[in-house]
């Protein structure tokens, strides 16, 4: 019980906190020009302030501060949290100058690799094409790759207001509830601060008086989410606990969506002989919009079918193997994905239609 008040005092503070803080770094960010511009790809038509990572990054680490932190936990955490914080900078200085892709690149992997030599890295595969434990030097790179490839598609999913907030918000409650089940008070407590921090961050960006998030946030957020998500399901490995590939589901449920819109997304833009970098208005939440739906139903229509995909997964693993589950998910999303582009070409050749008549 006392537990439960100690969480919900640290969630609603940090709430109270980015509430009031974020009016007076939104004017800043004005003052400094960080801000994002319309263009031919945005739907907005006035600039608006980039400091949605800035503000649940401050929050975090100052509630974390205040708080208290224990020396183990400390240790266990800095080197996740020290290379979220210099990816944030990263991102914001990115929001602000438009950083070259290629030192983006180079940066996220070398906090990639940090974070695989402290300790925190994809040791199994959990039976995934019968593959369990992997040599050490395939640890490294798998990591690597999975963290960096991870950032890269939560960042791209950051095209409407409130999807990568809701989309974070969800995985810190699946951390939260975790860190229940499985007794992990530190885990539960920098989740409640997140969600907190969030909740605060989606009050003003899914209002007139908008914020957004920034590459600084969604790149913030994609890295702590995943590191989080690799070493939780390292613990759970190490110490055997029943149920270990929960954590395993968990990434392979929230990033799926993002991971393998990004690789669709990727793949059609080389087919069309452009780069795979080049921006267009081909991802799902775009597929969404010209569908008809508003921007808090695009994000609450992804955050449900990520509900949904690690629902059914959650359903199987006792049942199934973990490659069973990862093809189940992505049929999934390919058949959702398929009735989407079909919507999409009825409302083209609508449009077509109409312009022959006029």
């Amino acid at each position: 019980m006392k537990t439960l008040l100690y969480f919900s005092t640290l969630g609603i503070l940090s709430s109270i906190l980015a509430i009031l803080f974020i009016p007076f770094i939104k004017k800043l960010a004005i003052k400094i020009n960080l801000v994002d511009k319309p263009n031919y790809r945005k739907v907005h038509t006035s600039a608006v302030p980039l400091i949605g990572g800035i503000s649940i990054a401050a929050i975090v680490y100052l509630v974390l501060i205040v708080s208290g932190i224990q020396l183990a936990n400390l240790r266990e955490y800095l080197p996740i949290l020290s290379s979220g914080f210099v990816l944030l900078v990263v991102g914001v200085i990115d929001d602000k100058t438009d950083l070259n892709a290629k030192y983006k690149l180079i940066i996220q992997l070398l906090l990639s690799f940090i974070i695989a030599l402290s300790g925190t890295r994809i040791t199994t595969f959990y039976g995934f094409l019968g593959v369990y434990e992997i040599a050490t030097w395939a640890q490294y790179l798998l990591t690597i790759i999975v963290i960096t490839g991870v950032v890269n598609a939560f960042n791209l999913m950051d095209g409407v207001d409130g999807l990568v907030g809701g989309l974070s918000l969800l995985g810190f409650t699946m951390f939260l509830i975790s860190s229940v089940f499985y007794n992990d008070y530190f885990l539960g407590k920098i989740s409640v601060i997140f969600i907190g921090a969030i909740i605060g961050f989606l009050k003003f960006n899914l209002s007139k008086n908008k914020i957004f998030m920034g590459d600084g946030g969604s790149l913030f957020l994609g890295f702590i989410l995943v590191t989080f998500g690799i070493h939780f399901m390292e613990k759970q490995h190490a110490t055997n606990n029943y149920g270990y590939a929960y954590g395993f589901l968990i990434l392979v449920a929230f990033f799926s969506i993002p991971v393998l819109d990004s690789m669709r997304v990727y793949v059609g833009r080389m087919k069309q002989g452009n780069s795979p970098f080049k921006a267009d208005k081909s991802h799902i939440h775009h597929l969404l919009l010209t569908a008809g739906l508003t921007h808090k139903k695009i994000s609450l229509f992804v955050v449900i079918f990520c509900m949904i995909l690690f629902f059914i997964g959650f359903g199987l693993i006792s049942y199934f193997s973990t490659t069973i589950i990862i093809l189940v998910i992505m049929t999934l999303f390919w058949a959702i994905l398929k009735l989407l582009l079909m919507i999409n070409s009825l409302h083209e050749w609508k449009s077509k239609i109409k312009e022959l008549e006029h």
